[in-house]
């Protein structure tokens, strides 16, 4: 793990919340007397505790980060961002972000099990002293004008999208980014799919055509290694399992996180 990878975790409390011995101490103690969904709780865990988390994310957070190259004042779409603390992150770092995500009818959002909506938002803008603004629906349907857009950023979402919704997803993308933009993009790679195995789908999403998403959105792929991301020709799928002790992993389910970025000319 790079030092400023590390450091940035300790810094915003990466990816399972503040894990500072007395934040730690204080969130069982507030837990036991039914204050766990608190206020309090929420400010003592930082914005990473409220949405469970994989371990990749140790890797994917930080990278996307670093790789985004954030300014003030750039408007930012994160795709996906649910409840998770990446976008009260770059919030903080004086971004206009917008969070584009159409949520799920039927799931709250793990640790605290609040939902995805207006006033959860509202509250955490508050607790974190951002303005993160939700947008309940797809990209397509936030109707965003064309070239209007300085980051698009996407955390182990897309593969949970329907292949069928993913070149419309790409068009878009390509639509909505200002030349000169970057898509910041982490896609799960799940090593008990095909076409590592003849499985096609797992509880937690597919692996998906990543070549194929990239096509559909007319930009330039300037960082991703194209024998490790899924559908380029260079692809080896034997020579990642071959190499599988060099990559990052998840601890409870073989899954690596396939990591580019993507600009608009």
């Amino acid at each position: 793990m790079p030092e400023d990878f590390v450091a940035w975790n300790d810094r915003w409390g990466a990816p399972f919340g503040r894990n500072f011995w007395w934040a730690r101490d204080a969130r069982k103690a507030l837990t036991r007397v039914g204050l766990g969904q608190s206020d309090l709780a929420i400010r003592v865990g930082g914005p990473f505790c409220v949405q469970g988390n994989s371990n990749t994310r140790e890797v994917e957070y930080p990278w996307a980060y670093f790789e985004s190259r954030l300014e003030p004042g750039l408007e930012v779409v994160e795709l996906g961002g649910a409840l998770a603390g990446f976008q009260f992150v770059l919030s903080k770092q004086g971004c206009h972000v917008m969070n584009v995500d159409p949520g799920e009818e039927d799931q709250a959002y793990w640790e605290l099990a609040i939902r995805l909506d207006d006033d959860t938002m509202a509250r955490l803008n508050r607790l974190f002293r951002t303005d993160v603004v939700l947008v309940g629906s797809t990209l397509a349907q936030a109707r965003l004008a064309s070239n209007s857009v300085d980051r698009v950023i996407s955390i182990s979402t897309i593969e949970h999208i329907l292949p069928s919704h993913l070149p419309d997803l790409g068009k878009e993308i390509g639509r909505v980014l200002r030349p000169g933009g970057l898509c910041v993009l982490t896609i799960d790679m799940f090593l008990d799919l095909q076409p590592f195995t003849d499985k096609l789908e797992n509880p937690y999403g597919r692996n998906i055509d990543v070549r194929a998403l990239v096509d559909a959105t007319g930009l330039e792929l300037v960082m991703g290694d194209r024998s490790e991301l899924l559908g380029f020709d260079d692809c080896d799928p034997n020579g990642i399992l071959r190499n599988l002790g060099e990559f990052y992993m998840g601890y409870g389910y073989p899954v690596c996180a396939q990591a580019l970025v993507l600009a608009k000319p």
